[in-house]
């Protein structure tokens, strides 16, 4: 299921600085993805991250969960389209998690312009587990720090932080469950019957005319036949007579 875009910045914010000192300072930024899980029992949860232009990478990334109050690092899991990685998360039973992907200010270096990253994309979310529907409230957010080109002191340090629109407009969603996603329900096919149009009078005079020509004729068959049968036996041929019908039991013997 569809849940927002997503953008990981680590960058100037202008190409120079112009007129205005300090305004291509870098940013960094992040995808914040708030999960509450409101159900009696506990979920299990894999979100999808998809980019193309450029792809995501795990040299430039890291993801962090915090769902007990610790802060847990790890990496997007690959898979066989190279454009989409997936993120295992469990949520407790009324317990709220946050999930974030940004680019890994660990490995890469602000100040060299190679370690710069611009990766956008979308993000989706499935159930992992067999269950029936879940509800969740998710709230998707960007956040990101400016850092001056200089070594920065404290106050040079600014945040930013927005919400993002999801994709159905609101923060419940509601995900459907697994063992009914590939199951299509059967209904009995019950073909329609056209109503049978009434023929003309015309039509119906001339059906019945034929009926009555088909039975004369099949009549005048019957006629035939019997007569066959009495000129046959007026002349006693291939018929057996009356002296050499045999008892049951014994083999008919025609002597003529």
């Amino acid at each position: 299921m569809l849940v927002s875009t997503f953008e990981l910045l680590l960058k100037k914010i202008t190409p120079n600085a112009g007129n205005l000192p300090n305004s291509d300072r870098k940013v960094l930024q992040g995808y914040f993805l708030t999960i509450a899980n409101p159900n009696k029992v506990d979920v299990k949860l894999r979100l999808q991250f998809t980019a193309t232009t450029p792809n995501l990478n795990l040299a430039d990334t890291i993801t962090v969960s915090d769902v007990t109050g610790t802060n847990i690092f790890g990496d997007l899991i690959p898979t066989s389209d190279p454009r989409k990685f997936t993120l295992n998360v469990g949520i407790a039973a009324y317990d709220t998690g946050l999930v974030i992907l940004q680019p890994d200010i660990t490995t890469l270096n602000p100040e060299i312009d190679a370690d710069q990253v611009e990766i956008r994309g979308f993000v989706e979310i499935f159930s992992s587990v067999f269950r029936e529907k879940i509800s969740l409230l998710l709230t998707p957010e960007h956040r990101g720090t400016f850092v001056n080109q200089n070594p920065p002191i404290f106050s040079d340090f600014d945040q930013l932080v927005y919400p993002l629109p999801t994709a159905n407009g609101g923060s419940l969603f509601q995900l459907p469950s697994i063992s009914g996603k590939n199951i299509k329900e059967v209904k009995p096919e019950i073909k329609e019957v056209k109503e049978i149009e009434k023929l003309p009078r015309e039509d119906m005079e001339l059906i019945r005319s034929n009926q009555t020509n088909q039975v004369e004729e099949t009549l005048a068959l019957m006629a035939q036949s019997i007569d066959n049968i009495e000129r046959r036996l007026a002349i006693q041929e291939a018929f057996i007579s009356s002296e050499e019908r045999p008892v049951v039991g014994e083999t008919a013997v025609n002597n003529r």
